[in-house]
């Protein structure tokens, strides 16, 4: 089974932008912090439609948020012709946990402002590259 939970903290705004067939997708990275002091990971996740509406409008660079999904590959060729991969989140399940206040600069919990705090939908086929079963 498929399927990775993490938790952090949004390392920048997240980075939204629609298609031309009409879909939106958002790209973020989430900093995760190890057992060791310096042991932090950086870890890129992608939402689609309107978790990725969704976290556009309620999440923000220092967001503390709760994302589970399916753990995919992307593998592609760069200007040089060099093999490259990376991977990522598919997001399936975003908690919004905590915010940044604007203001003071502090966190402020999601629970007390005016936005749900989880945003929670079924992924669709579509949403999905392949099931291997």
């Amino acid at each position: 089974m498929n399927n990775i939970v993490i938790s952090g903290r949004l390392t920048k705004d997240p980075e939204c932008k629609e298609l031309e067939n009409g879909k939106t997708v958002c790209d973020f990275v989430i900093a995760v912090n190890g057992y060791k002091k310096n042991d932090t990971m950086f870890i890129k996740a992608k939402a689609w439609d309107n978790r990725a509406k969704n976290c556009s409008k309620y999440c923000a660079k220092g967001s503390l948020v709760n994302v589970s999904g399916a753990l995919k590959e992307n593998v592609w060729k760069d200007k040089e012709g060099n093999n490259r991969k990376e991977f990522y989140i598919l997001a399936n399940e975003i908690e919004f946990v905590q915010k940044p206040n604007s203001e003071s600069k502090e966190p402020e919990p999601v629970a007390q402002q005016e936005k749900p705090a989880v945003i929670a939908e079924d992924i669709s086929e579509e949403d999905l590259e392949e099931v291997p079963f």
